[in-house]
């Protein structure tokens, strides 16, 4: 099981991962240029700093966060049943948010490595495999249903190997990612904000 999604990743999602993550990239830049040029960054940070715990990381529960990150990941993953491209939606959002995030203060260098980076390693790696499963089964069904292509494997078989792929390659990411936001990265932003 594990074997079958770690082979599917080299093979399959990989490729597509990385296309992703590129794209992502290129949405994090142009928005970080926009949000400096353009946007109020008295009001990003208020709105950013809100959501930020004060209280001490023993008191603070990483799972409602885990919770909420692999719902979004796993409803994107779901939509893929539609043999439309609507992961790209997921891959946006994602990358805007990332992009303000890191515009919020002086050095969007210093956010993006404090801030972004020591929990976003695990959880932009299980956004961008997500959003390949997703695209996985949504070129199947446009191939299968809208083209009528012979696909080499059954509808059952993909949905098997899509919920385990989600099991065994995004759910561990996002739950190590939650604990490293939870606890590790608040430390960080302490220090990087004013």
């Amino acid at each position: 099981m594990i074997r079958g999604s770690i082979d599917r990743f080299k093979s399959i999602y990989f490729k597509k991962a990385v296309e992703y993550l590129i794209v992502m990239a290129i949405v994090w830049i142009i928005v970080l240029i926009y949000a400096k040029n353009f946007m109020d960054t008295g009001s990003l940070v208020h709105h950013f700093t809100n959501g930020i715990d004060k209280t001490a990381p023993s008191k603070t529960n990483f799972l409602p966060l885990f919770f909420w990150n692999f719902a979004g990941a796993a409803v994107v993953i779901a939509l893929g049943v539609i043999p439309l491209p609507i992961y790209w939606y997921y891959v946006l959002q994602n990358a805007y948010s990332v992009g303000l995030v890191i515009s919020i203060v002086g050095s969007p260098f210093l956010m993006f490595v404090g801030g972004v980076l020591p929990h976003g390693i695990f959880e932009i790696s299980a956004q961008v495999i997500a959003a390949a499963i997703s695209a996985r089964l949504a070129w199947y069904g446009m191939n299968k249903f809208l083209k009528r292509k012979r696909e080499d494997i059954k509808y059952i078989e993909l949905l098997k190997q899509t919920l385990t792929d989600t099991l065994v390659l995004v759910m561990p990411l996002l739950f190590v990612a939650a604990i490293v936001e939870t606890y590790i990265t608040p430390i960080f932003i302490k220090m990087i904000m004013p």
